[in-house]
């Protein structure tokens, strides 16, 4: 099965850094940035595959559509089926309430704080 980063934060520096980050655990995987979930859904309606395991580093406070109205938007997407995609959570909240949120969610392999470390992407990317 193929495989695709996909990020998806309004921070350009957190995805430019992410991305460096990514290629050396997997210099391989192809890499796709989006600046906000709706841009993240619509590369996704346009370019999903079931071929293809999507692993996603979501960011929640986003403009245009937050990470929690994504996951809500994908979940309600047909034609996308929830068994190749991963997300996982990449925030600099610390509110207890959204880490129990992300935990309750299937979609959500896992949450992280931000800045992530080579480590954090070892066990999503390794």
């Amino acid at each position: 099965m193929k495989k695709l980063g996909l990020l998806v934060d309004d921070d350009p520096i957190f995805n430019w850094v992410s991305t460096k980050l990514i290629k050396k655990v997997d210099s391989d995987l192809p890499i796709k940035s989006c600046a906000d979930g709706r841009e993240a859904l619509d590369f996704l309606c346009e370019h999903y595959t079931e071929e293809t395991l999507y692993q996603i580093l979501l960011d929640i406070n986003m403009p245009e559509l937050n990470g929690w109205e994504f996951i809500e938007a994908l979940k309600g997407m047909q034609a996308i089926k929830s068994e190749n995609i991963s997300i996982y959570i990449v925030s600099s909240s610390t509110d207890e309430s959204d880490i129990e949120k992300a935990n309750d969610l299937t979609l959500v392999k896992g949450y992280f704080k931000k800045p992530l470390s080579i480590e954090d992407i070892e066990s999503i990317f390794g």
